[in-house]
């Protein structure tokens, strides 16, 4: 399913490779990556725009026989004014929960296990200048894709009524994409709708929907947001944390 669905850097910790842990991880979704972590890219710092958000995710997803199942995962989220990150993820089970911390100044990503005390500290390669010969052939395979955009289209974008969501204003966006690859039972192609609603001033989703009609549904919202400064200590690796680094 393609989806437009807008993550922080922080979130990229989280599918991180969890395997390099040699313990046993409790039980959790599967956010699995290849060991080594993402691949280079110059991370994006947003700053002087602390803010500290809790928002929760639904799932649904129709099984071969019909019925719905739903998940939930709550996230926390915050920024500091120096654009430094922090992600909480938990699905309700009554665990830890997944932690992660970014620091787009110096380009490196945390993910912290707090069953067994372990940080795992990826560094971030910046991506290497392509070369002319590089340069031309993605300009090549950029064009192609614009010719088959055009002649395929599969985007229908429309501005949606703003809305106020955890007190914070937030303006809409609703976009019909259609799937020339996959059809439904009937025939018809595949048109997914989705809608985010964004906060101007923060630069991030504050809600926003998915409805693919082969069968799965998530809803993201934001239930309360705050605008003060975090706490500095939730951005720093625990002291009686042990530190495993790596590079991609």
């Amino acid at each position: 399913m393609h989806c437009r669905f807008v993550f922080s850097s922080a979130a990229l910790a989280l599918v991180l490779a969890v395997a390099s842990v040699q313990a046993q991880t409790p039980a959790f979704p599967p956010f699995v990556a290849p060991r080594g972590g993402p691949p280079p890219f110059k991370m994006k710092c947003v700053t002087g725009k602390p803010y500290s958000l809790v928002s929760k995710t639904t799932t649904s997803k129709r099984l071969a026989d019909g019925t719905w199942t739903t998940t939930v995962l709550e996230q926390r989220r915050m920024r500091d004014s120096a654009g430094r990150e922090r992600t909480e993820l938990t699905n309700g089970s009554g665990g830890p929960p997944f932690v992660s911390l970014t620091d787009p100044a110096a380009q490196t990503i945390v993910s912290l296990f707090a069953f067994n005390k372990t940080a795992i500290l990826t560094h971030i390669s910046l991506p290497i200048p392509p070369t002319p010969e590089q340069e031309a052939r993605s300009a090549e395979i950029r064009a192609k894709a614009a010719e088959y955009r055009a002649a395929h289209p599969s985007g229908d974008t429309t501005d949606l009524p703003p809305r106020t969501i955890a007190g914070a204003s937030a303006e809409g966006e609703r976009r019909i994409i259609t799937l020339h690859a996959a059809t439904l039972s009937n025939g018809d192609p595949v048109r997914v709708i989705e809608e985010t609603w964004t906060s101007p001033d923060l630069g991030i989703p504050l809600a926003s929907t998915s409805d693919d009609p082969r069968g799965q549904k998530i809803a993201m919202t934001v239930v309360d947001l705050q605008r003060s400064e975090p706490d500095p200590s939730l951005f720093r690796i625990p002291a009686d944390y042990q530190i495993t680094e790596q590079k991609n």
